[in-house]
């Protein structure tokens, strides 16, 4: 029992990997603005409740960085004494400098106000709305850019083609990575189904020679 029960433990890992993998949206930026939304369905339905939405937006050109603007935002917030409210134990849209692992914080809103431009400072702009079990709005649309510095304007066409080659890359690679572990977990389940009926004709045979 012990050892299926490592064997499960090792599944349940894997599977919290791809999950989060999944979860996670990496998007490219380009000088040509482009946008999200806060959930799939947007324009016909709000967001869900106990929801996590993640975006990770990567510029790939030479010192460039990303700026991000709020297009449109409805989310949940509370007026108290006329004045809008946000709280990180309700639905917030949060902004970091990084990755989902390692980022610095930068600015959140429950679109309680203008928000005005994000710059992130690097290379990678990270993205988080949260929801809790209540109160579900329209949601946000997000749209973003690669920020070139006016020093490199001289080499905007070769950023621009790079950038576009790099978004294709990273999004077959992100396809095989997840491919390869969801027939990882396919060969582990199979091997786990296999033993298991293997031990089962071991024990039934130990039992007829006994007897």
């Amino acid at each position: 029992m012990v050892h299926y029960r490592n064997q499960i433990l090792f599944l349940l890992l894997i599977l919290n990997f791809i999950y989060e993998a999944i979860q996670l949206t990496t998007l490219i930026a380009e000088k040509t603005p482009k946008q999200f939304h806060s959930h799939f369905n947007y324009t016909t339905q709000n967001y869900p409740n106990n929801y996590t939405g993640e975006w990770l937006i990567r510029t790939n050109g030479d010192n460039h960085t990303i700026q991000a603007n709020l297009a449109e935002c409805d989310i949940e917030s509370v007026t108290r004494k006329g004045k809008t409210m946000c709280s990180w134990d309700w639905d917030i849209l949060a902004f970091y400098n990084g990755n989902a692992t390692e980022y610095i914080y930068i600015k959140s809103t429950c679109c309680n106000g203008t928000l005005g431009p994000i710059h992130g400072s690097g290379s990678e702009l990270y993205v988080k709305f949260t929801t809790d079990s209540s109160t579900s709005k329209k949601g946000f649309t997000i749209s973003y850019q690669d920020f070139e510095p006016a020093e490199n304007h001289t080499e905007s066409s070769k950023s621009s083609q790079s950038t576009a080659e790099s978004g294709s890359s990273t999004a077959a690679t992100v396809g095989a990575v997840i491919g390869v572990l969801i027939g990882a977990v396919a060969v582990l389940l199979t091997i786990v189904v296999i033993r298991a009926v293997y031990l089962k004709k071991k024990n039934l045979s130990r039992v007829n020679s006994k007897d």
